[in-house]
């Protein structure tokens, strides 16, 4: 392996280590994290992922099973990923950071899910080296584990924060599961699929961010007694989020659920429609999307802003067409839409499905936000 992919690699695994310390002291300027204890769970998260990336190797050897599709299928990989190789590296992340939740050092939320990201952030050091010595194509290895790289970040976290708490510890199960077949579905794209399909991943990238930027918010906002109402154009926080998805003691307009579903489809066919419409006047090949390599980028990338701009759109319409106070019923509607569709690929497309149940997350972000805009605030 030559010199730059190695100092490639050692800095890409240091500044994952520098974003989660940087978390870390975002937190330490309010509540006291020792380094010492820091240190020790980034050791101990770099130890869970040369015991998770040797028991994958062992397995899926023995299996025979590949990680990476090989041929038009994909469902065995994606399987593996989603089904074991997920959880086991989900399950280690909660081993190096269980002992603090033992001695009850995890006292709120935010301390919780920084001390997972600060154990995500040694597993991915240590796999981000791995995968970038281990693989023939060392460049576009260190390129799908720079992808990967934020969302063990992400996922950890959100099960920290869980985990963290106090009484919400009872949901950590359930959304720990959550996370881990999530999280299996982010890296069957990223390393199991071919590099133009890494374009998908960048929408899901910028929920992550979003994700993130709204604890920071969330927890600045408790820290400084501020209220945690957010402006029309400002980032919301958890607490914003949680008050725009209440009832607000009304019941649920159940036909404008059922009417938001349909125009949900309808708009995301008519989307799409105009984006194939479009790229076929421009010339896109859009055969070219079950390439390997990078050449199915334009049209992949087409399709999905095409799909992913459908959504931001129809829950605007169904918001202001059904008057409501709160994005509930826009919620439901590009819910049931989204079960439906994937109802169709799981009939049609199987491989295809895995694909969307990885976006269909910021699909649905994507419908609040629109649906956000759309309320009627009289």
């Amino acid at each position: 392996m030559s010199l730059p992919v190695v100092l490639s690699a050692a800095s890409l695994a240091l500044g994952v280590i520098a974003c989660a310390l940087w978390l870390w002291r975002r937190m330490a300027k309010v509540r006291h994290l020792p380094l010492s204890r820091v240190l020790a769970v980034l050791v101990a998260g770099g130890v869970a992922s040369a015991i998770a990336l040797t028991l994958e190797h062992w397995a899926l050897g023995f299996a025979d099973v590949s990680l990476q599709v090989e041929g038009g299928g994909g469902l065995i990989s994606a399987l593996a990923m989603i089904l074991f190789c997920a959880p086991l590296e989900e399950a280690l992340k909660v081993a190096a950071v269980w002992p603090l939740y033992v001695g009850r050092r995890l006292v709120t939320g935010q301390v919780g899910a920084i001390y997972a990201v600060v154990a995500a952030a040694g597993f991915a050091a240590v796999e981000i080296l791995f995968y970038s010595v281990r693989q023939e194509d060392a460049w576009f290895a260190l390129l799908r584990v720079a992808f990967a790289a934020p969302a063990h970040l992400f996922f950890a976290g959100v099960w920290g924060y869980m985990l963290g708490g106090g009484k919400r510890d009872r949901f950590f199960g359930p959304l720990w599961v959550m996370s881990a077949l999530m999280h299996g579905l982010y890296d069957h794209i990223v390393f199991g699929r071919s590099l133009s399909l890494l374009i998908v991943v960048v929408p899901m990238l910028a929920m992550m961010g979003m994700g993130v930027f709204g604890l920071l918010r969330e927890h600045s906002t408790h820290s400084s007694g501020r209220s945690g109402a957010a402006s029309l154009f400002e980032a919301p926080s958890v607490g914003s989020v949680r008050e725009v998805l209440s009832r607000r003691g009304r019941p649920l307009k159940i036909h404008w659920i059922l009417l938001g579903a349909f125009v949900n489809l309808g708009v995301i066919l008519t989307f799409v429609a105009a984006s194939v419409y479009g790229g076929h006047h421009y010339g896109v090949d859009f055969s070219l999307v079950d390439e390997e390599g990078i050449r199915g980028i334009l049209p992949i990338a087409l399709l999905g802003c095409g799909l992913l701009s459908a959504f931001p759109v129809s829950g605007y319409l169904i918001a202001r067409a059904s008057a409501a106070k709160s994005v509930l019923e826009p919620a439901w509607a590009t819910g049931a839409s989204i079960i439906v569709v994937f109802a169709l690929f799981s009939v049609t497309e199987p491989t295809a499905l895995i694909i969307a149940l990885g976006i269909a997350p910021v699909g649905f972000t994507l419908a609040c936000a629109g649906a956000w805009f759309g309320l009627d605030r009289h």
